[in-house]
């Protein structure tokens, strides 16, 4: 899988974002995201400015998407 096969997906509690799968991200909350957390908030792209380029990316989501 590549990054651009998952949307942003953001923790409210703690404001970091995870990459939640594309297939899954029109599904009610709360996702799941790669690395196991639950995401409350679903919006744009996993490769975009509110995933990786956000202030604080989930270092596991990003080893994950990126191998």
């Amino acid at each position: 899988m590549t990054s651009s096969d998952h949307a942003a997906g953001r923790d409210q509690e703690t404001g970091r974002t995870h990459a939640v799968l594309r297939s899954t991200a029109d599904l009610p909350a709360p996702w799941a995201a790669v690395c196991g957390a639950s995401v409350g908030v679903v919006q744009g792209r996993w490769d975009g400015p509110r995933g990786l380029g956000s202030t604080d990316p989930c270092p596991e989501c990003r080893r994950i998407t990126t191998s």
